[in-house]
């Protein structure tokens, strides 16, 4: 009878407690230290988002001012008499000219008909529960996509010193604090030229108001999460 060799079996293999809770916690750091980093990548990615699509609104702008030799009536023009008729001689009948109930995407919606001079409307990337604030004719309630505001020649600003029909009672640049010429230390920005116009995006704060002021530029030097606005305006600057 033939003896055969035998081989001693080993033990199932398996990790114990102790090595699985070393790989947990090797995990939980790696985690630690990319999360934050994926985080301020999005950040970014949206910024550049939302300047791009301003940049896009803004150019749309113009190329609807040059055939029709007018701005978009903005929020605060549309409570003066002149604001009003040239409402309704340029843009009556498209989208809604209901002042108690007029948003940002119906002053903008000359853009989209009935010539397209760019294809949709962008929601800013940034803004906190749109479906929520789009609600009623206040700051808060135009923000369902980027805020327009101009300085039109023919819409004169209360500040402007101009008298006449359809004189608006706005002190300032439609009083967006960050334009007045008297903020230019805070804000760095320079007010708007007559016949100039601006588009306002939230920031990452999800907020276009910071402590009471509206129109300060976002700057990611200051922090990828910092407050303040990003915006474009006509002169084709980026924030200024």
């Amino acid at each position: 009878m033939s003896l055969k060799s035998q081989t001693p079996r080993r033990g199932a293999s398996g990790f114990t407690l102790i090595e699985l809770l070393i790989v947990i916690a090797i995990i939980l750091i790696l985690i630690a230290i990319a999360l934050p980093n994926f985080l301020e990548a999005q950040i970014r990615a949206k910024a550049v988002r939302s300047a791009g699509e301003s940049r896009s609104l803004g150019l749309a702008v113009e190329s609807l001012r040059v055939d029709r030799n007018t701005l978009l009536i903005d929020i605060w023009d549309d409570d003066s008499v002149l604001g009003v008729q040239r409402l309704l001689q340029f843009f009556g009948g498209i989208a809604n000219t209901n002042k108690a109930t007029r948003l940002q995407r119906d002053v903008m919606a000359p853009l989209t008909t009935p010539v397209k001079y760019i294809v949709s409307i962008p929601q800013d990337p940034f803004l906190k529960d749109p479906k929520t604030v789009a609600t009623s004719e206040t700051w808060t309630g135009q923000l369902d996509t980027y805020t327009y505001f101009d300085r039109d020649p023919a819409i004169p600003d209360v500040a402007d010193g101009k008298a006449g029909v359809g004189k608006n009672s706005w002190p300032d640049d439609h009083n967006i604090q960050g334009y007045h010429a008297a903020n230019t230390a805070i804000s760095q920005v320079r007010r708007l030229a007559d016949g100039e116009f601006a588009l306002i995006g939230s920031g990452p704060d999800g907020q276009v108001v910071q402590n009471g002021f509206r129109g300060v530029p976002y700057s990611p030097t200051n922090g990828t999460r910092s407050n303040g606005n990003i915006t474009w305006r006509s002169a084709g600057t980026l924030n200024r």
